[in-house]
């Protein structure tokens, strides 16, 4: 079953370093196992605004990405949600007309890594938007097994492109091992921390959120953070440690910064394990001694395992349903990408925790 398509589409097309290009490009088709989608919302992430302006670094524009062959400009653009307009082979025909979320991923699900349920380290893992053509066109194609009905969960075309970011801060809370009536401290209430924030609630943990931004305090407390400390200051240090007390099972280091990791292994308690959340942006040196006598626990978390942790995020988004316009904005323009997502995001000043953007008309 197949709705009529055109063939070609407007796209946001990245050609290199601050080089994003709208144009007319071939509408894709979906392959065996995946849905092409009538795209409705995309959110724009630090990874989309770092190679706009840093890059290709990640992107496979310079040379070829060795999963998918993909050489060249790429339709940029994963965290998405959309209408399902067809299907293709071994795919039931019943996914046509849903609105779906999805994650992108496209792991081999054949490796061992994909069987023990690590899909997201598949060593053939690729990914629609990063490695294969994204979402900030009229239609985007992804595999069925990265996708959510989001129409299941009562989610909205726009809302729904929030499944994404909140499945990596899903698999985030499950790397860290944190458990119901713990002490989690959340450092950097952005884009990742927010969500983190509702998943470790949703949970049972006490949260203690740390942020330079009141506004962004203000969000924590409202996304159920039992205790918010400013970021950055003299006291910072010393009211962390009159928050947990003793005993702090787990802290999220979500800023990236040198700074923030440093916290967190100066100031965590024996036994503390540090899950590094935010990608720093240049190698730093690491106290291992502290980490070693200390017996702390340094976990990196990579983004998600489609299999365990899309479902769980479709469910937290929708537990907000119609709650989200203090974490998301009402979607950009296509055409505002650059100017109203990009580059803010690039320059340290982005305009929402999350900023969403319409496909084109």
């Amino acid at each position: 079953m197949t709705a009529q398509i055109p063939a070609t589409m407007r796209a946001a097309v990245l050609h290199g370093r601050r080089d994003l290009r709208f144009e007319e490009v071939p509408t894709p088709s979906a392959g065996p196992g995946e849905l092409l989608i009538e795209v409705t919302a995309v959110g724009v992430c630090g990874t989309d605004a770092a190679e706009w302006a840093h890059g290709p670094k990640l992107f496979p524009i310079d040379a070829a990405h060795p999963v998918t062959g993909h050489h060249g400009p790429l339709t940029i653009g994963h965290e998405f949600a959309g209408r399902v307009v067809a299907v293709g082979e071994d795919v039931d025909a019943a996914w046509v007309g849903r609105l779906v979320a999805s994650c992108g991923a496209a792991p081999c699900g054949r490796c061992a890594l994909c069987r023990e349920g690590r899909s997201n380290v598949c060593r053939q893992y690729s990914a629609v938007g990063l490695h294969r053509p994204g979402a900030l066109a009229r239609y985007v194609a992804a595999p069925v097994a990265s996708c959510v009905d989001a129409d299941a969960w009562g989610l909205d075309p726009h809302e729904a492109a929030l499944v994404q970011p909140m499945s990596i801060a899903v698999h985030a809370a499950r790397r860290s091992g944190a458990a119901p009536g713990d002490v989690a401290v959340v450092q950097g209430v952005g884009g990742i921390g927010a969500f983190l924030i509702h998943v470790l609630v949703d949970l049972g943990a006490r949260v203690v959120a740390v942020d330079l931004d009141s506004a962004r305090l203000a969000l924590a407390r409202e996304l159920g953070a039992a205790e918010t400390i400013t970021g950055g200051a003299a006291s910072t240090a010393d009211l962390l440690t009159a928050a947990w007390g003793e005993e702090l099972p787990v802290f999220f280091e979500v800023t990236g910064s040198q700074r923030g990791m440093d916290l967190a292994i100066d100031t965590v308690p024996m036994g503390t394990t540090i899950v590094a959340v935010g990608i720093a942006k240049t190698p730093a040196p690491v106290d291992l001694g502290r980490v070693t006598v200390r017996e702390l626990t340094l976990v990196g978390t990579n983004a998600m395992v489609r299999e365990t942790d899309l479902g769980d995020a479709a469910r937290l988004v929708a537990a907000r349903t119609g709650r989200w316009d203090a974490v998301a904005a009402a979607p950009l323009p296509f055409e505002q990408v650059v100017d109203g997502a990009l580059a803010p995001i690039a320059e340290g000043r982005p305009p929402a925790v999350k900023s969403l953007v319409l496909p084109p008309v």
